[in-house]
């Protein structure tokens, strides 16, 4: 059975790779790169009013406040972007500090994710709460993060917000996985040149994602949801048909691929039909058969003020069998970047 062995602990969160083998570890709004060895290389700061930094040394006040990056992508030619709770930022190669972005349009909202396509395009959608549920937008920059306009929005009342925009590169556009509750939730088709969007698959928890695996043929996702059990599920692109493969212990809020291992963990919350105080990680060579290889404590404050207690998977992929993650809200793991390998175990 597999299992993971970890190899090196280093402090902060876990918020991106890049394919060429690098990974992005961010400590409160400032990120470093790290490819092998126990220090990061610093690459970027996200600014941040005097009364924020000072909260930086109280770990559980930067719980409190969500004080961290939310997102983070670099962009061909070495120009960042980032995303907080509060503002999406970027810079030039080179500059360490970033700076606020221009984002058109009335009060726009930070996203939960960001997406970098193969084309340069940073593509995003409205994340908060969204008591009233108003109208959400998606958003594109296309030149280079520095500014960004609306071109699509949401029915007020049609989703709460938008989780994720995943990139389709075998069929070209991207798949929008948007929450949370009765008809809100679903999975729709956004088109290449972003013109036209339409639901694949709509109004039932079972279709409340954040991330997946996009493929030829299917889409994989973990569900993301409090009311119901959790899965993963296989999406036929052709059909829209769907089918749970395994149950998870838990909500599956992030997914990454280590090069041969795909990943997904699991996220400790209030759940409406069972109990589960343990966060876990779940790896599989084809996205079909899955296997559980970790799992970790929920610490003891509270989910409501001191965040969930999650394993936190960085975006991306990368061609390395290494694993990587960080803590949250987790014993032992807490603001801990984690560098792992799956081993065989009898």
């Amino acid at each position: 059975m597999p299992a993971l062995k970890i190899k090196h602990v280093l402090k902060g969160r876990a918020v991106g790779l890049n394919e060429s083998g690098q990974a992005y570890l961010s400590r409160n709004y400032r990120v470093g790169v790290w490819r092998d060895g126990s220090e990061t290389t610093p690459v970027a700061v996200v600014p941040c009013p005097m009364r924020r930094r000072l909260i930086e040394p109280s770990r559980l006040l930067c719980r409190l406040l969500r004080h961290e990056i939310r997102g983070y992508q670099v962009l061909p030619d070495g120009s960042r972007v980032a995303a907080s709770r509060h503002w999406l930022y970027h810079g030039r190669p080179g500059e360490l500090v970033l700076s606020p972005a221009r984002v058109d349009g009335d009060g726009p909202k930070a996203p939960m994710t960001i997406t970098l396509d193969c084309g340069g395009r940073i593509l995003w959608g409205e994340y908060w709460s969204n008591a009233e549920r108003r109208g959400v937008r998606l958003f594109v920059s296309t030149d280079g993060g520095r500014s960004y306009e609306p071109f699509h929005e949401f029915a007020p009342g049609e989703i709460r917000h938008v989780h994720n925009i995943i990139e389709d590169r075998y069929d070209g556009g991207y798949w929008v996985m948007a929450g949370d509750h009765g008809a809100e939730p679903g999975i729709g088709r956004l088109s290449a040149d972003l013109k036209s969007f339409e639901w694949v698959v709509k109004g039932e928890q079972k279709y409340r994602a954040v991330s997946g695996f996009v493929f030829p043929d299917r889409l994989v996702y973990g569900t993301d949801t409090e009311k119901d059990f959790n899965a993963i599920h296989v999406l036929d692109k052709r059909t829209g048909r769907t089918e749970k493969v395994v149950e998870t212990p838990g909500s599956c809020i992030y997914a990454a691929r280590f090069g041969r291992w795909y990943t997904v963990s699991t996220t400790v919350e209030y759940f409406e039909k069972y109990d589960n105080r343990h966060a876990t990680i779940w790896v599989s060579e084809n996205a079909l058969d899955w296997r559980e290889v970790y799992r970790v404590e929920k610490d003891v404050w509270s989910i409501k003020y001191f965040q969930f207690g999650s394993i936190v998977l960085p975006r991306g992929e990368w061609d390395r069998n290494v694993l990587i993650f960080s803590g949250q809200a987790l014993k032992k793991i807490d603001n801990r970047i984690c560098i792992a390998e799956v081993v065989e175990e009898a």
